[in-house]
């Protein structure tokens, strides 16, 4: 399998739950990091996001989703299948 996702997001955030049973469904593993527990992730994921301030924001395959819409998961995160 390809690389391994990251998803920047809080444990009280809806999208976030599903964001990550979409990739659990799918048997993708994740890294989960919850920005309103860790500061130096919260800032980590502003850069890599170019400055988003919504979550979850998903980095997989070279690529930086800012929210969870499983459509566009399913088509830019090729690299996972």
């Amino acid at each position: 399998m390809g690389e391994r996702v990251k998803i920047y997001g809080s444990d009280t955030c809806t999208n976030c739950s599903m964001a990550k049973s979409y990739f659990e469904e799918r048997g993708i593993e994740y890294d989960f990091v919850d920005v309103t527990k860790n500061k130096e992730a919260l800032s980590e994921m502003r850069e890599v996001s170019g400055g988003a301030r919504s979550i979850p924001v998903i980095v997989a395959c070279g690529k930086v989703i800012i929210g969870f819409d499983q459509a566009m998961l399913g088509e830019e995160l090729e690299c996972l299948k």
